[in-house]
């Protein structure tokens, strides 16, 4: 991996004289006088907002002494103290003496957490520190490397580094490691991201979906690719694939149904349950365009990477959502449907919850505000967040027959479903900007950060078609349910991709440009 020099940018922050003579040595050496066995160690970090706290747990041996290490600069430094190299300078060894945490024991099972309180300084912000651990008492050991940047709470950041190949769509798969893999929307290659020193690297060979595909993570590590337009004929595919990450190859599956705009969540059961969807598409056609709406399901079997056909929906949908609870139900809502009898595209006001333990899906719930192309996540108490969507209206052009009496428009609530009997759904007034293609993710806190999308503006009779895309970003909170603004992004993105990052940040990736960004809480 390429260093990244210099790690302070623009900046020229007060440093104290370094600290290289006997006495740091001693103080330290003093500290690491119980033998130990030789093992990896491990440094992590979590935190690292402006004014906020800096947390790096520690994994090593058993009740053995430690010391962390930071610097601005990268390069490779030995220590004739400890004879171990580190892979930055040690100008602020100084600060390791002078804080309390950053020296230490490891407890009965090798673990330790050094904890101290960020600098408020705004000058710090674009700075990179760089940090090690050493652990032992001869022979000694050296961590991997962390970098941490100091950034103000409820903005975003550009990462260090940007993906090699653009990332258009496709899905986020955490791995144990604490790298994430970003899978299905960058063509033929996975990418992985390592959040401790914000790096990408390629992760094999993946599925290249097309548009209106469905990507999702199973419970055993692997993903599921579904339909989505093909890229040569334009049209809905019964083309699926399952990516393995451990060994980095994928293997092509044929679905019972062509499918795009389709849903697909994977159950408590441990199926995975495939919605509705677009059986055509017409662009010639505005108004047979989205006639095509499937009302079928099927199921796929991670353990046999087969699929089968599944119950009937009461209503026939594409471009909806399907959100698996905690509970291991799937909650299917909106989307385009079809009116009955004129079979015409509308806009969908119902959501379906869909039982495994039975197989069927329940009552209907109602909500205000049709919408589809909206995004959707599970909070963390076994709610539902739904943000924004398109609106379509053809009460005008049902009247008049008129085709320029259509009205589309951008919807700039959220509502929150609650699970019951017939379910029930609050709605939430405040977003900054209506929005569509938005990109969703459920906080640690409970609430949920919305950012980027589009906002439509469709005038028919006039030939005006735009789609304005926002990198403006909403905070939802619950107790009570409200949405507030935050930091924007530093590039407007459509349909990006959304994940939660080990350290506590949010990333946002993709939807247009190829520089990642990172959301401090």
């Amino acid at each position: 991996m390429a260093r990244v020099q210099p790690l302070c940018h623009d900046k020229n922050p007060q440093v104290k004289t370094p600290m290289r003579n006997s006495t740091l040595a001693a103080s330290i050496l003093a500290l690491m006088a119980t033998p130990a066995i030789a093992q990896n160690l491990d440094l992590d970090k979590v935190g690292g907002a402006i004014s906020g706290t800096l947390t790096c747990p520690i994994h090593g041996e058993p009740n053995e002494p430690y010391a962390l290490l930071l610097d601005l600069i990268e390069r490779p430094t030995f220590l004739p103290q400890f004879g171990v190299l580190l892979d930055i300078s040690d100008q602020f060894a100084w600060i390791t003496a002078n804080t309390p945490s950053f020296v230490g024991t490891t407890d009965g099972n090798g673990n330790a957490t050094a904890t101290t309180a960020m600098p408020t300084d705004p000058s710090l912000i674009d700075c990179i520190f760089s940090m090690q651990a050493i652990a032992g008492s001869g022979p000694y050991r050296v961590s991997n490397l962390i970098r941490v940047t100091p950034q103000v709470s409820n903005t975003f950041r550009p990462t260090l580094i940007s993906p090699p190949l653009p990332i258009l769509g496709g899905g986020a798969l955490p791995q144990e490691d604490g790298n994430v893999l970003f899978v299905g929307g960058s063509g033929p290659a996975a990418l992985a991201y390592n959040s401790r020193i914000e790096s990408w690297d390629t992760a094999g060979n993946t599925f290249g979906v097309g548009l209106l595909a469905q990507t999702t993570p199973l419970s055993d590590g692997r993903v599921l690719f579904t339909g989505g337009l093909s890229l040569t004929s334009g049209q809905p595919t019964d083309q699926a694939a399952i990516y393995d990450p451990t060994t980095q190859t994928t293997t092509t599956l044929t679905m019972s149904s062509p499918r795009a705009g389709h849903g697909a969540s994977q159950l408590g059961n441990g199926l995975v349950l495939v919605t509705g969807g677009l059986l055509s598409f017409d662009l010639t056609d505005p108004l047979t365009l989205l006639t095509g709406i499937q009302a079928t399901t099927e199921f796929f079997d991670p353990a046999t990477n087969t699929f089968s056909s599944g119950p009937i929906m009461l209503e026939a949908r594409a471009l909806h959502t399907s959100t698996t609870l905690t509970n291991g139900q799937a909650l299917i809502a909106g989307g385009i449907t079809l009116l009955p009898i004129i079979n015409l595209p509308t806009v969908s006001t119902t959501a379906y919850l869909f039982n495994p333990a039975n197989g069927n899906f329940g009552l209907p719930s109602f909500f205000s505000g049709p919408r589809f192309l909206h995004s959707a996540t599970a909070l963390s108490n076994g709610k539902v967040l739904i943000a924004g969507g398109l609106s379509l209206d053809l009460t005008a052009f049902l009247a008049s027959g008129n085709i320029e009496d259509i009205v589309v428009g951008t919807r700039e609530d959220c509502l929150v479903y609650t699970s019951g009997f017939f379910g029930s759904f609050a709605t939430v007034q405040g977003m900054q900007v209506g929005r569509a293609g938005a990109a969703i993710a459920s906080l640690p806190n409970g609430g949920a950060l919305i950012a980027g999308g589009f906002q439509l503006t469709l005038d028919i009779g006039n030939g005006e078609f735009v789609a304005n895309l926002t990198e403006t970003a909403d905070i939802f909170s619950q107790s009570p349910n409200a949405l507030t603004a935050t930091g924007s992004m530093a590039a407007p993105r459509l349909f990006p991709v959304t994940t939660n990052l080990p350290d506590g940040t949010v990333m946002v990736v993709g939807g247009g440009p190829l520089q990642a960004e990172v959301f401090q809480q």
